[in-house]
């Protein structure tokens, strides 16, 4: 577990952390959004130890984590740290070689194979300068997996514009699962809200809230809508719909119908089992379902709500 404790943090004369505590349990996946200058960043660098001259303390399982020898957290940066005139390859075998138990061998077979998975294997004897953003950060993800941190922090990571590299992030990220604490910092919870556990918001350094992702959407009293897209059976869909107490607001439109889903208190995983239970019973009743999804709400939604 991360432990936050009444963290403050001034730089150049001005307050960017006050008096923020809030705790990350192990293994879960926490983002923490906040907008440009909010100071989400700032928690990052202090956790990773990158800023030192902060109040407060910051503890992992208890432990002070400016005594902390071994290294337990990595930090993947949205831009790059590093100016290195080497090959990608003997950068992974540079970092590899200060954090990884293994002999030279197994290290650089790990690194090759890390590398396939990634199809970064063409360019091993490459410069890493000569890489462009995407693939660097991919490269900047294999060193943290050398590294095997318990906690990995991402700092901004997801591209405002690059789909693609967004979803291969969320598909790797997935295999992490249950496995390495994982925090985050956005400015939006696109992709971010399909893993999250946990989700805080930051404002001009002060911690509005963090908490359970659904606790969150509790407080913000937002509904998020689901929409279904059906091929056959839409006069079916709607009587299931209408009959189905937790359904609301309901909008039919050509083979598309939307809805917002109330809470169902007695259900651990309240939002992800009703909508199961809403697809697999039009299943069941004949309705040919093309898409069935849940619309994410935005972080300006969340954010207004939480802070008026």
């Amino acid at each position: 577990m991360i432990s936050i404790k009444d963290l403050k943090l001034n730089k150049n004369g001005i307050d960017i952390l006050n008096n923020i505590t809030f705790n990350i349990e192990e293994n879960s996946i926490a983002c923490i959004l906040g907008n440009k200058n909010s100071g989400k960043s700032a928690i990052l660098k202090s956790i990773s130890g990158i800023y030192q001259n902060y109040y407060g303390e910051i503890l992992i399982d208890n432990e002070n984590i400016k005594y902390i020898k071994d290294i337990v957290v990595d930090m993947l940066h949205q831009n790059r740290e590093y100016d290195s005139e080497i090959t990608v390859n003997d950068y992974l075998k540079f970092y590899g070689s200060i954090y990884n138990k293994s002999d030279k061998n197994i290290l650089q077979k790990q690194i090759d194979e890390y590398m396939i998975k990634f199809s970064l294997i063409s360019y091993k004897y490459t410069n890493i300068n000569m890489l462009d953003d995407y693939d660097y950060k991919f490269v900047e993800l294999i060193r943290i997996l050398i590294n095997d941190s318990k906690i990995i922090l991402f700092d901004n990571l997801f591209s405002l514009n690059d789909e693609e590299f967004n979803e291969k992030l969320i598909e790797f990220i997935k295999t992490l699962i249950g496995k390495k604490t994982l925090v985050f910092t956005s400015r939006s919870l696109n992709y971010i809200e399909e893993i999250a556990t946990h989700i805080g918001i930051i404002d001009n350094g002060n911690l509005v809230i963090f908490g359970d992702k659904e606790s969150i959407y509790q407080s913000a009293e937002i509904n998020k809508k689901v929409q279904v897209d059906i091929i056959e059976g839409q006069d079916i869909a709607l009587s299931i719909l209408k009959d189905n107490k937790y359904v609301n607001d309901i909008i039919y439109n050509d083979n598309t119908i939307s809805f917002t889903l109330a809470r169902d208190s007695s259900k651990s995983n309240k939002r992800m089992e009703l909508e199961s239970e809403i697809l697999n019973s039009l299943i069941e009743n004949g309705v040919k379902v093309y898409s069935f999804k849940r619309h994410r709400a935005k972080f300006e939604q969340l954010f207004e709500r939480l802070l008026g």
